[in-house]
């Protein structure tokens, strides 16, 4: 099996003149594919395949602690999810609120993505226009594996969302969110980190994040047995805690309405119990 592979690089000279370079780059073992050093590499190597119309997109690598680049598939049709309306209370508050730059690991709220792409993005539209909201000077970066890349990426989707991707391996999506972020960066820009997960792995972020400056808000949603999916590192770090509910819970009147039924059905049975006897 080849080790190395020859890429091309085209660079812009002080004259003007574009040059050729090849470099001789490794070949990942777990993955099969070129091996470059860092992020800003692979985009270059994508640079290189858009010049023949290829649309390819990089990811981190936890093998070979590298990054690849992959081309890209067809886009699918964008599934519209529920249709949620964004509150009145957000709608006003854009003009004065903070800044905020967003960490999306779709796969901790989709419990490991086992939510279909509608449910998806119903979600997203409930992040969007309820809780928290999301404005248009915000920024999202969301991060998944490549497999889960490739199903859920119609179904989040904005001028101000950028995907990031990892390797088809545990955790992967939380390597790319962490390596994407640049945190002298975003505090210069922004006022506060949103951390869309409940997975303990952003707590070291988020304690950073507060030395920088930043107030950290931290966002999940809710498992099928109503258990909050946030780990106590992370719970004991945030300043807000968010919880979306995909389903809504029924009210006082209904849980009421619901036991006087069962109360119904139970003397039911034993009225033709004593009957029958």
């Amino acid at each position: 099996m080849k080790k190395t592979a020859n890429i091309n690089f085209r660079a812009v000279g002080r004259t003007g003149k574009v040059k050729t370079r090849s470099h001789r780059l490794p070949i990942c073992e777990e993955t099969g594919l070129v091996r470059y050093r860092d992020r800003h590499q692979a985009r270059d190597g994508v640079k290189v395949l858009a010049t023949s119309g290829t649309r390819a997109s990089t990811f981190s690598c936890h093998a070979c602690r590298g990054f690849h680049t992959e081309v890209s598939e067809a886009a699918q049709p964008a599934p519209s999810g529920t249709v949620i309306a964004a509150v009145e209370s957000f709608q006003m508050s854009i003009p004065s609120r903070k800044r905020r730059y967003f960490l999306v690991d779709i796969e901790n709220p989709t419990r490991g993505a086992k939510a279909t792409c509608e449910e998806v993005a119903t979600f997203w539209n409930i992040l969007k226009g309820q809780a928290p909201g999301i404005a248009p000077h915000d920024h999202v970066v969301v991060g998944a594996s490549r497999g889960v890349a490739q199903r859920y990426r119609s179904s989040i989707t904005g001028a101000n969302v950028r995907w990031v991707t990892g390797a088809n391996a545990p955790d992967g999506a939380d390597h790319a969110l962490l390596a994407a972020i640049d945190l002298y960066r975003v505090a210069r820009h922004y006022d506060e980190l949103v951390i869309v997960s409940g997975d303990g792995c952003f707590s070291a972020l988020a304690r950073r994040a507060k030395t920088f400056g930043l107030s950290v808000q931290v966002v999940t949603a809710e498992t099928p047995q109503r258990r909050p999916m946030l780990s106590r590192e992370l719970s004991a770090v945030a300043d807000v805690h968010t919880l979306v509910r995909l389903k809504a819970r029924p009210n006082r009147a209904e849980n009421l309405r619901r036991l006087n039924l069962l109360k119904a059905s139970v003397v039911s049975s034993v009225s033709i119990e004593a009957v029958a006897a």
